[in-house]
Protein backbone atom coordinates (compact mmCIF):
# COMPACT_ATOMS: atom_id res chain seq x y z
CA UNK A 1 0.00 0.00 0.00
CA UNK A 2 2.68 2.54 1.01
CA UNK A 3 4.78 1.94 -2.11
CA UNK A 4 1.67 2.37 -4.27
CA UNK A 5 0.89 5.72 -2.63
CA UNK A 6 4.48 6.90 -3.11
CA UNK A 7 4.30 5.88 -6.77
CA UNK A 8 1.03 7.80 -7.19
CA UNK A 9 2.63 10.92 -5.72
CA UNK A 10 5.74 10.52 -7.86
CA UNK A 11 3.69 10.13 -11.06
CA UNK A 12 0.79 12.53 -10.46
CA UNK A 13 1.92 14.84 -7.65
CA UNK A 14 -0.66 13.45 -5.23
CA UNK A 15 -1.83 10.15 -3.80
CA UNK A 16 -4.85 8.84 -1.87
CA UNK A 17 -4.61 6.38 1.01
CA UNK A 18 -8.12 4.94 1.19
CA UNK A 19 -9.36 4.14 4.69
CA UNK A 20 -6.29 5.49 6.47
CA UNK A 21 -8.43 5.54 9.62
CA UNK A 22 -11.68 3.70 10.33
CA UNK A 23 -14.97 5.46 11.00
CA UNK A 24 -14.81 5.12 14.79
CA UNK A 25 -11.42 6.87 14.81
CA UNK A 26 -12.73 9.59 12.52
CA UNK A 27 -15.71 10.14 14.82
CA UNK A 28 -13.24 10.81 17.64
CA UNK A 29 -11.28 13.18 15.41
CA UNK A 30 -14.53 14.93 14.52
CA UNK A 31 -15.19 15.59 18.21
CA UNK A 32 -11.64 16.88 18.64
CA UNK A 33 -12.10 19.20 15.66
CA UNK A 34 -15.12 20.74 17.38
CA UNK A 35 -13.17 20.99 20.64
CA UNK A 36 -10.17 22.79 19.18
CA UNK A 37 -11.72 24.91 16.41
CA UNK A 38 -12.44 28.58 17.03
CA UNK A 39 -14.25 31.18 14.97
CA UNK A 40 -11.94 32.91 12.50
CA UNK A 41 -12.75 35.53 9.85
CA UNK A 42 -12.72 34.43 6.21
CA UNK A 43 -13.85 36.19 3.05
CA UNK A 44 -17.04 35.16 1.24
CA UNK A 45 -17.36 35.08 -2.53
CA UNK A 46 -19.15 38.47 -2.39
CA UNK A 47 -16.25 40.04 -0.48
CA UNK A 48 -17.96 40.09 2.90
CA UNK A 49 -16.46 38.47 5.96
CA UNK A 50 -17.77 35.24 7.45
CA UNK A 51 -16.80 33.54 10.72
CA UNK A 52 -15.68 29.93 10.21
CA UNK A 53 -14.62 27.42 12.86
CA UNK A 54 -11.08 26.25 12.14
CA UNK A 55 -7.71 25.90 13.87
CA UNK A 56 -4.08 26.78 13.22
CA UNK A 57 -0.78 25.40 14.54
CA UNK A 58 -2.45 22.52 16.38
CA UNK A 59 0.81 20.85 17.30
CA UNK A 60 1.78 23.81 19.49
CA UNK A 61 -1.56 23.83 21.31
CA UNK A 62 -2.65 20.25 21.96
CA UNK A 63 -1.40 16.67 22.11
CA UNK A 64 -4.76 15.31 20.89
CA UNK A 65 -3.60 14.83 17.27
CA UNK A 66 -0.06 13.55 17.89
CA UNK A 67 -0.94 9.97 16.94
CA UNK A 68 -1.89 11.18 13.47
CA UNK A 69 0.99 13.62 13.05
CA UNK A 70 3.49 10.88 13.97
CA UNK A 71 1.66 7.91 12.41
CA UNK A 72 4.34 5.53 11.13
CA UNK A 73 2.52 5.02 7.81
CA UNK A 74 2.31 8.76 7.18
CA UNK A 75 5.95 9.27 8.14
CA UNK A 76 7.08 6.47 5.82
CA UNK A 77 5.32 8.14 2.89
CA UNK A 78 6.72 11.58 3.72
CA UNK A 79 10.26 10.33 4.15
CA UNK A 80 10.05 8.57 0.78
CA UNK A 81 8.92 11.77 -0.95
CA UNK A 82 11.30 14.11 0.91
CA UNK A 83 14.23 11.71 0.52
CA UNK A 84 17.05 11.59 1.26
CA UNK A 85 15.81 12.23 4.80
CA UNK A 86 18.46 10.22 6.65
CA UNK A 87 20.79 13.11 7.49
CA UNK A 88 18.47 16.07 8.05
CA UNK A 89 15.25 14.26 8.85
CA UNK A 90 11.87 15.92 8.26
CA UNK A 91 10.05 18.60 10.24
CA UNK A 92 6.47 19.55 10.95
CA UNK A 93 5.93 22.90 9.24
CA UNK A 94 2.22 23.54 9.88
CA UNK A 95 -0.82 21.80 11.33
CA UNK A 96 -4.46 22.79 11.43
CA UNK A 97 -8.12 22.08 10.88
CA UNK A 98 -9.47 23.11 7.47
CA UNK A 99 -13.19 23.82 7.18
CA UNK A 100 -14.78 24.68 3.83
CA UNK A 101 -18.29 26.04 4.38
CA UNK A 102 -20.94 27.35 1.99
CA UNK A 103 -20.23 30.76 0.53
CA UNK A 104 -16.52 30.75 1.32
CA UNK A 105 -14.36 32.26 -1.41
CA UNK A 106 -12.08 29.69 -3.01
CA UNK A 107 -8.36 30.37 -2.46
CA UNK A 108 -6.15 30.93 -5.47
CA UNK A 109 -4.47 28.02 -7.19
CA UNK A 110 -1.02 27.69 -5.61
CA UNK A 111 1.82 25.34 -4.75
CA UNK A 112 2.97 24.96 -1.16
CA UNK A 113 6.68 24.99 -2.03
CA UNK A 114 6.31 28.65 -3.02
CA UNK A 115 6.72 29.40 0.68
CA UNK A 116 10.41 29.33 -0.23
CA UNK A 117 12.20 31.73 -2.63
CA UNK A 118 13.10 29.18 -5.31
CA UNK A 119 11.41 26.19 -6.89
CA UNK A 120 12.57 22.76 -5.75
CA UNK A 121 13.86 20.43 -8.45
CA UNK A 122 13.95 16.66 -8.22
CA UNK A 123 12.69 16.54 -4.65
CA UNK A 124 10.07 18.90 -3.15
CA UNK A 125 10.79 21.04 -0.11
CA UNK A 126 7.41 20.12 1.43
CA UNK A 127 4.65 17.52 1.48
CA UNK A 128 1.09 18.37 2.52
CA UNK A 129 -1.47 15.91 3.91
CA UNK A 130 -5.22 16.20 4.48
CA UNK A 131 -7.14 13.67 6.56
CA UNK A 132 -10.80 13.80 5.51
CA UNK A 133 -13.15 14.17 8.48
CA UNK A 134 -16.14 14.69 6.19
CA UNK A 135 -16.68 13.40 2.66
CA UNK A 136 -14.96 15.38 -0.10
CA UNK A 137 -17.18 15.90 -3.14
CA UNK A 138 -17.35 18.60 -5.80
CA UNK A 139 -20.47 20.10 -4.25
CA UNK A 140 -18.84 20.58 -0.83
CA UNK A 141 -15.57 22.02 -2.12
CA UNK A 142 -13.23 19.07 -2.55
CA UNK A 143 -9.57 19.94 -3.03
CA UNK A 144 -8.75 20.52 -6.70
CA UNK A 145 -5.42 19.47 -8.18
CA UNK A 146 -3.62 19.74 -11.50
CA UNK A 147 -2.13 16.25 -12.04
CA UNK A 148 1.50 16.28 -13.12
CA UNK A 149 2.03 19.96 -12.30
CA UNK A 150 4.65 19.04 -9.69
CA UNK A 151 6.99 18.54 -12.66
CA UNK A 152 6.36 21.96 -14.20
CA UNK A 153 8.99 24.67 -13.96
CA UNK A 154 6.77 27.71 -14.47
CA UNK A 155 4.52 30.06 -12.51
CA UNK A 156 1.14 28.77 -11.40
CA UNK A 157 -1.57 29.41 -14.00
CA UNK A 158 -5.07 29.51 -12.42
CA UNK A 159 -6.68 28.81 -15.80
CA UNK A 160 -5.10 25.34 -15.97
CA UNK A 161 -7.70 22.55 -15.83
CA UNK A 162 -7.96 20.98 -12.35
CA UNK A 163 -9.74 17.86 -11.10
CA UNK A 164 -11.54 17.41 -7.78
CA UNK A 165 -10.15 14.85 -5.35
CA UNK A 166 -13.05 12.79 -3.98
CA UNK A 167 -12.53 11.35 -0.50
CA UNK A 168 -14.54 9.42 2.06
CA UNK A 169 -14.20 10.18 5.77
CA UNK A 170 -10.97 8.53 6.93
CA UNK A 171 -9.17 8.82 3.57
CA UNK A 172 -5.82 10.59 3.44
CA UNK A 173 -4.72 12.89 0.61
CA UNK A 174 -0.95 13.47 0.31
CA UNK A 175 0.42 16.13 -2.06
CA UNK A 176 3.91 16.91 -3.32
CA UNK A 177 4.70 20.51 -2.34
CA UNK A 178 5.15 21.50 -5.99
CA UNK A 179 1.63 20.35 -7.00
CA UNK A 180 -0.75 23.08 -8.16
CA UNK A 181 -3.91 22.87 -6.06
CA UNK A 182 -6.68 24.80 -4.33
CA UNK A 183 -9.77 24.22 -2.21
CA UNK A 184 -13.05 24.05 -4.10
CA UNK A 185 -16.29 25.95 -3.44
CA UNK A 186 -18.92 24.50 -1.11
CA UNK A 187 -22.38 24.92 -2.64
CA UNK A 188 -24.22 23.03 0.12
CA UNK A 189 -25.50 25.16 3.01
CA UNK A 190 -26.24 22.02 5.03
CA UNK A 191 -22.77 20.45 4.83
CA UNK A 192 -19.18 21.31 5.75
CA UNK A 193 -15.92 19.85 4.47
CA UNK A 194 -13.45 19.46 7.34
CA UNK A 195 -9.96 17.99 7.25
CA UNK A 196 -7.05 17.73 9.65
CA UNK A 197 -3.99 19.12 7.91
CA UNK A 198 -0.33 18.30 8.59
CA UNK A 199 2.37 19.82 6.45
CA UNK A 200 5.99 18.62 6.64
CA UNK A 201 9.16 20.11 5.19
CA UNK A 202 12.66 18.78 4.60
CA UNK A 203 14.72 18.92 7.79
CA UNK A 204 17.05 21.63 6.49
CA UNK A 205 14.17 24.00 5.63
CA UNK A 206 12.69 26.64 7.94
CA UNK A 207 9.21 25.46 9.04
CA UNK A 208 6.24 27.70 8.29
CA UNK A 209 5.64 28.40 11.99
CA UNK A 210 9.34 28.79 12.80
CA UNK A 211 11.53 26.88 15.23
CA UNK A 212 9.55 24.30 17.27
CA UNK A 213 6.42 25.70 15.51
CA UNK A 214 6.61 28.71 17.82
CA UNK A 215 6.65 26.73 21.06
CA UNK A 216 8.68 27.96 24.04
CA UNK A 217 11.72 25.94 25.02
CA UNK A 218 9.88 24.86 28.16
CA UNK A 219 6.88 23.56 26.25
CA UNK A 220 9.11 21.90 23.66
CA UNK A 221 11.11 20.08 26.34
CA UNK A 222 7.90 18.47 27.66
CA UNK A 223 6.81 16.98 24.35
CA UNK A 224 6.64 13.21 23.90
CA UNK A 225 9.59 11.94 21.87
CA UNK A 226 7.39 10.67 19.03
CA UNK A 227 6.43 14.25 18.13
CA UNK A 228 9.45 16.11 19.53
CA UNK A 229 11.77 14.63 16.93
CA UNK A 230 9.75 16.31 14.16
CA UNK A 231 10.06 19.77 15.76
Amino acid sequence: MLSAIVEQISNNGYGIFKGFYDISTIEKFSELCEKHSINRPFTKANGRKIMVKSAKNLVAKTRDFDDFFADSRLIAILESILSPAGHWGIKISDTGIKNVVAGLRAPLMHRDDDLYPQLARGTPFTVNSLLAIDAFSEEVGATKVVPGSHNWDRPVDPSEKAVSVLLDPGDLLVMDGRLWHQAGVNTRCDKVRRAVNVYFCAGWCQPGHGTHCGMTEGAFSQLPSKIKKFL
